[in-house]
């Protein structure tokens, strides 16, 4: 019996895997991954967090310099007009600065850039436009840099600020606004088919769905903050806001069902029961509906920045809740007494969901 043949070996010591590098040529075409092969020369090993902070730092403070250089320059740096022009022309320049091999200094320049324009952009549309007209600009400028810019970080940035411009510009017409259920639908969706959406979307799956997450914490942390439907309000629009208020926290109920399908009756029942009290009372604080809706999707994806961050806005949101009812003291311990118990049956249900059990 023959000894097994060794693969051959390139110049550098690494084994020669010419299928491999072919197959990844043409993922790297379809925009499914990016960079040189995994055991390549380039793919040298990454840089120490401290050096790569370094390096932001610095290119951040370049960026700073350059717009003081602009502010120096320009007669005349608070005109809408030249606000606009140099907000178009740093977005530009970023999008440059972005193609081909991109060094994490030339990255963080670029992006300090990309930020200042989209800043530039959205405050010349505010002095020049009504509040609603500039709201609108500022969520079309966001759109924009997602679809365009080659950055995750950038269209990250992009899809956050053209949900929350959009937000803006429809409560600034005093309108119900469908913004948050979007959000909450997008990142549901974009987390339990991240596979699926990731082999259909190539790299702007991670940018769409950390967009729409940070976009809901936000919307989640601000709904405190924002006067709650009253009496006053017609009939017609209060019954539309808690319909769509209630629309926004479904997705919870949703990521539950879906999630616990591997799961016996018992958990799916409580699971799913759990997350439907939840949603009921998402219409009063919509903050810990999607807070739990992150955290629950994060624990069954195995990523610690997505539960840990929804986890937070929860928890902010019950404090911001509980403080915020100008309730006596034995109707406040019978609401927390009642969250101990949906939490106690939530926790029952997750706890019987695996990671691994709760793909898509």
């Amino acid at each position: 019996m023959s000894a097994p043949t060794r693969p051959p070996v390139r110049p550098d010591g690494a084994p020669s895997r010419p299928g491999f590098e072919s197959i990844w040529r043409q993922l790297h075409a379809g925009g499914l991954v990016d960079g040189a092969p995994p055991g390549s020369p380039a793919d040298g090993p990454p840089a120490p967090w401290h050096v790569r902070a370094m390096l932001a730092v610095c290119g951040w403070l370049g960026g700073l310099l350059l717009l003081v250089f602009l502010g120096l320059v320009v007669p005349d740096p608070f005109d809408e007009r030249s606000l606009a022009v140099a907000g178009v022309l740093l977005v530009l320049a970023a999008g440059v600065l972005f193609r081909g091999e991109v060094s994490e200094l030339r990255a963080q320049f670029a992006l300090s850039l990309c930020l200042a324009g989209y800043g530039a952009i959205a405050v010349a549309a505010g002095l020049w436009l009504s509040a609603a007209q500039a709201w609108a600009v500022a969520a079309l400028a966001g759109a924009a840099l997602a679809v365009a810019m080659p950055d995750r970080t950038a269209r990250t940035f992009g899809v956050a600020a053209a949900f929350l411009a959009a937000e803006g510009g429809i409560r600034a017409l005093d309108w119900p606004s469908p913004v948050a259920a979007v959000a909450a639908w997008t990142c549901t969706i974009c987390w339990l088919a991240e596979t699926r959406l990731a082999y259909r979307l190539g790299e702007r799956q991670a940018p769409l769905a950390w967009g729409a997450t940070l976009a809901l914490w936000a919307l989640g942390l601000a709904s405190g903050l924002w006067s709650a439907v009253g009496m006053e309000t017609p009939a017609g629009w209060r019954a539309v806001s808690w319909g769509l208020a209630l629309l926004a926290a479904l997705p919870l109920a949703f990521a539950a069902w879906r999630l616990s399908a591997l799961a016996g009756q018992p958990a799916r029942g409580w699971a799913t029961g759990a997350a439907l009290a939840v949603v009921l009372a998402g219409a009063w604080a919509q903050g810990v509906a999607f807070g739990l809706l992150t955290a629950v999707l994060g624990y069954s994806r195995g990523r610690g920045p997505l539960w840990k961050g929804g986890l937070m806005v929860a928890l902010w949101s019950v404090g911001w809740f509980y403080y915020a009812q100008h309730w006596t003291l034995p109707r406040k311990a019978a609401m927390l007494l009642a969250l101990g118990v949906v939490l106690l049956l939530a926790w029952r249900g997750v706890s019987r969901l695996g990671a691994r059990e709760a793909g898509p």
